[in-house]
């Protein structure tokens, strides 16, 4: 509403250009008035599951819609008071908040310029049940939210999902990991780097080559025609890409595949530590190529990423080792 008299001395008031803007002016007492936007708050609360708290909204503007639990500031109120107050009047959750999650100035047809503040807040205590503006509050999952009303809420939930993309990914990897490396299907984030694997597996074949019939721990290899020794190491290599690509019952196909290879080699004359010292630097060639591909690791997911390829890879030569070594002392 325009304002037509001067609260301090009820002189009219009528507009003047100060400091570069049409402004509110008292014609007796020369009062100016300044309109700022009105800031507002939301909470984003999420559990373990990754389930936000939305509160379906009994008042306009946007009646019967879902948001995040959100209100103006009072007088004398801090932004990080009034999100913990505005939760608890519209969810029942005592809540505190953990970090600024984003801010957004916006201009609303009902109430002007709004600055929306939007916080990550923990649930510390309460039930949740609806209050105050609210018909219903429940939790929904983060990939599966309904239709948020506000501009500025899908805007801070867009940031809170691009905060933790990274961490819920390294934590599904874990679990899978944790599982014996069972993915049914589902993918890990060092799937990039053994794409790179299967893409070069050419090259590093040749490295490896190179490196074993001139290496000291692996003489018997140079005695053998390179064209022979590359494709032992192409066979040796792909069981590697059959491995990570297999789930896990079939893996003892690849293991099988290793006791031949040690029965084999013993037959062939080589010596169990030559073998194993291939297999080393057959590793040590995969590490070089793969990793040499990704670059400097500067991000959480990045620093993540090369860990689990390097556990992945680890497990898998320990294991085919193991069968190796199996292999050569089954001999008859």
């Amino acid at each position: 509403m325009k304002r037509k008299y001067c609260p301090r001395c009820a002189g009219h008031i009528v507009s003047k250009m100060v400091d570069d803007r049409l402004r509110d002016v008292c014609s007796n007492c020369e009062t100016v008035y300044y309109d700022n936007p009105l800031p507002v708050v939301s909470a984003v609360v999420c559990n373990q599951k990754r389930e936000l708290v939305l509160v379906l909204r009994d008042r306009e503007p946007y009646s019967g819609q879902w948001a995040l639990p959100s209100g103006f500031v009072e007088l004398n109120e801090s932004v990080e008071n009034a999100v913990i107050r505005e939760l608890k009047e519209e969810t029942g959750i005592d809540g505190y908040v953990t970090k600024l999650l984003d801010t957004f100035s916006h201009n609303n047809e009902h109430y002007g310029d709004l600055i929306w503040v939007t916080f990550e807040v923990s649930w510390q205590s309460g039930e949740l049940k609806p209050g105050d503006d609210a018909r219903e509050t429940c939790f929904f999952h983060i990939d599966k939210l309904p239709e948020i009303a506000f501009t500025a809420n899908r805007r801070a939930v867009d940031r809170f999902k691009e905060r933790y993309n990274d961490l819920w990914a390294m934590q599904e990897s874990f679990d899978r990991l944790e599982q014996g490396f069972r993915f049914d299907g589902g993918q890990l984030p060092s799937d990039a780097l053994f794409e790179i694997i299967s893409r070069d597996v050419n090259i590093i074949t040749e490295n490896w080559v190179s490196d074993v019939m001139t290496h000291p721990s692996t003489r018997h290899y140079a005695s053998q025609p390179r064209e022979v020794i590359y494709q032992k190491a192409d066979k040796v290599i792909g069981q590697f890409a059959e491995w990570i690509n297999y789930p896990g019952e079939q893996r003892e196909k690849v293991w099988d595949y290793y006791k031949s290879v040690g029965h084999d080699r013993r037959k062939e004359g080589f010596l169990l530590s030559e073998v194993i010292s291939a297999m080393s630097l057959t590793r040590k060639h995969i590490f070089a190529h793969a990793l040499g591909q990704n670059g400097i690791w500067r991000k959480p997911m990045e620093i993540y990423l090369t860990m689990e390829f390097i556990s992945r890879v680890n497990l898998f030569f320990d294991k085919a080792v193991y069968h190796i070594s199996r292999g050569f002392e089954d001999i008859k």
